[in-house]
């Protein structure tokens, strides 16, 4: 990996780390914002969660990774997060921004700027509020963008604060889930998603997102538990998935081992 760190969960401590300071594409890491300002809405407004969403048919051509949920279909805030954390839907993304943007619009922003345009807005002021002074958004998926970036160090800080809200942690260790979505026309279908993280599958590891474009490398931010303490590891820019997954666990077994020396 080109960067990383390791830091403790519960105070975003960095314990160890490589470039963790060099900003660089972050891929679908993006998402770990698109659901921290939908569900830290969702702590103040729990309602919101059961609001539908009707898929447009911009978020149903959004390229790459996909929630499989078509234009004109409908499904609930609560679980079309899974459709964003799990199978890392750039459709989701876009679907929630629509939805939700004017909550966060600000000043002449609610008559001219697009939804959208205000979701992404509400992601930079949030990163501000987070201190992640070199991080900026362009989207709320993680497609390659001019000056969509940010950096190891700065992940952990966007990570250390989601993983604080009980639901997100709830949805990033999931493994799999399944729904179904209804349409306007009136039939229904079935959903099942599987998450793109593959350190679930193995003993104390318990989230958060994967992140993969040309531009970015293959990135993952994660949690693993050992006994009573829980590390994070943000790794940006493996030259494979499988190697993020390689790196993600050497680093984990080399920190441990520090820790208990």
């Amino acid at each position: 990996a080109r960067a990383w760190a390791i830091a403790e969960l519960e105070t975003g401590k960095i314990l160890f780390s490589q470039n963790p300071s060099e900003v660089r594409d972050i891929a679908s890491t993006t998402k770990i914002m698109t659901a921290l300002l939908v569900l830290e809405l969702a702590e103040t407004r729990p309602d919101v969660l059961n609001e539908k969403i009707t898929f447009s048919s911009r978020a149903d051509k959004t390229r790459g990774s996909s929630s499989g949920i078509r234009a004109g279909e409908m499904i609930s805030v609560a679980n079309l997060l899974y459709g964003l954390l799990l199978p890392s839907g750039n459709d989701a993304s876009i679907a929630l921004a629509e939805h939700f943007g004017k909550n966060f619009a600000k000043g002449k922003n609610k008559k001219n700027a697009s939804a959208v345009e205000c979701f992404v807005a509400a992601m930079n002021d949030r990163a501000a509020s987070l201190g992640m002074k070199n991080t900026h958004f362009e989207n709320p998926h993680g497609l390659t963008s001019p000056g969509h970036q940010s950096s190891a160090e700065e992940l952990v800080l966007l990570a250390t604060a989601a993983m604080k809200i009980p639901r997100f942690r709830q949805y990033v260790s999931q493994r799999q889930f399944g729904c179904t979505v209804e349409s306007v026309t009136g039939y229904r279908r079935n959903l099942a998603w599987t998450n793109t993280n593959q350190l679930l599958s193995f003993e104390g590891h318990f989230g958060i997102k994967t992140g993969t474009t040309s531009a970015a490398g293959a990135c993952l931010v994660s949690a693993s538990r050992r006994g009573n303490r829980d590390l994070l590891l943000v790794l940006l820019g493996s030259g494979s998935s499988r190697g993020r997954y390689v790196d993600a666990r050497n680093l984990y077994r080399w920190a441990w081992n520090e820790l208990e020396k």
